[in-house]
């Protein structure tokens, strides 16, 4: 029994280390724990940080609450828009995170283009001051911008742009929502594409450029309107009983059929000798207002352009087209409200511009071969001349 009782006070002995080896080993574990727990904090209060700091330079960057006070020059070539603008922005030191402000532009959803040119612009603008300058500057130098007789809307925005007068989107929202007050466009109201037609009086502008001053460019040419559409004009019109838009879309049918003043008055006595007569002469088949339908200013019509399924198409169409269709100058209006009285309901070009008239159908068919006649001799009278090299 001694020495089982020996053995067993052996064993009590041998398990007192084990157990105090786990002791010592969950105070480790307890350490450990601790210790990560602490780095964890740090991380996240180091990122916390740092994702703070990161966002009060970005707010400080797009609302310029502390920045440097410097005038930078950028110029800014042809066809840019905003976004196209960031690199060029940062590198010039105008902002500091191109890519930001490539977010700003996107959410706001207005990437506008930008005036070729060159703009003065400061650290301590916030990135809204920055997109005004850019989208809305306007240069105090004026410049002189000559629309000629005929042109459509298309047209003068073609030229508009051509002269670098303001950029596509700022003349696009001019033409085509600004709610211009003159009193003879408010039945055309609401604004819309193509509205304007007619009435951008052809004539040589002062302007200053600039998308800013667009509107004031084509408020000149309303105003202008509004004074050659005079008097006379008016009594014309009253005296034929036809409203303003009748005369308009009238004489840019004039404007586009004649190229000789003398020939206005008598090309308006026909359309008007048409209209007069529709049970006879439903159609005024006027080749210039088929091109306008189908997005053209000349060229040979085809089969399948007379065909063409536009309101536009006075071959198809009866009576006038819905609206002008180019902006006619005042000998075309003049025209149009005093009409030459006369028996003709036909016409064909001649090769000079000028025009053969006729009052039946049959003597229209004999002015049209000699028109092609003309027509040929004057095509191989060109051809011989370049041949010759004359």
């Amino acid at each position: 029994m001694e020495n089982m009782d020996n053995n067993q006070v052996g064993q009590e002995t041998q398990r007192i280390p084990q157990s105090s080896q786990r002791h010592r080993r969950s105070r480790r574990q307890i350490n450990g724990g601790c210790a990560g727990t602490v780095v964890y904090v740090i991380a996240v209060l180091g990122i916390s940080i740092i994702l703070s700091l990161a966002a009060i330079f970005v707010a400080n960057d797009v609302f310029a609450f502390v920045k440097e006070n410097a005038v930078k020059e950028i110029t800014v070539s042809e066809n840019t828009d905003l976004i196209s603008l960031a690199k060029q922005l940062d590198d010039e030191g105008v902002i500091n995170y191109g890519t930001i402000f490539k977010f700003y532009v996107r959410i706001k959803g207005d990437n506008d283009g930008v005036l070729a040119g060159s703009y003065s612009l400061n650290p301590n603008m916030d990135y809204g001051q920055i997109i005004d300058t850019l989208v809305n500057a306007s240069s105090k130098e004026t410049m002189k911008i000559t629309v000629p007789e005929g042109y459509s809307v298309a047209q003068i925005k073609q030229l508009l742009l051509d002269e670098h007068v303001c950029t596509e989107d700022a003349l696009n929202e001019a033409l085509n929502e600004y709610p211009f007050k003159h009193t003879f466009l408010q039945n055309e109201l609401p604004a819309t594409e193509g509205w304007l037609e007619g009435y951008l009086f052809p004539d040589t502008y002062e302007i200053y450029k600039g998308n800013a001053t667009v509107v004031d460019t084509l408020n000149k040419m309303l105003n202008n309107f509004e004074t050659k559409y005079d008097a006379d004009v008016q009594a014309g019109a009253e005296s034929l009983g036809r409203s303003m838009h009748d005369i308009v879309t009238i004489a840019s049918l004039v404007e586009r059929e004649a190229q000789a003043d003398s020939e206005r008055a008598t090309i308006a006595g026909v359309i008007y000798n048409r209209l007069n007569n529709a049970s006879e002469f439903p159609y005024l088949q006027v080749d210039a207002s088929v091109l306008y339908g189908l997005g053209r200013t000349s060229g040979t019509l085809s089969n399948e352009d007379l065909a063409s399924d536009t309101p536009y198409n006075l071959y198809t169409k009866q009576g006038l087209p819905p609206g002008p269709i180019c902006n006619p100058g005042y000998a075309s209006l003049y025209a149009a409200s005093h009409p030459e009285q006369h028996n003709y309901y036909y016409y064909v070009a001649m090769p000079d511009g000028t025009h053969l008239f006729a009052n039946s159908y049959s003597e229209h068919e004999a002015n049209i071969a000699k028109s092609n006649a003309a027509q040929a001799a004057a095509a191989a009278a060109a051809a011989n001349a370049e041949g010759s090299g004359e």
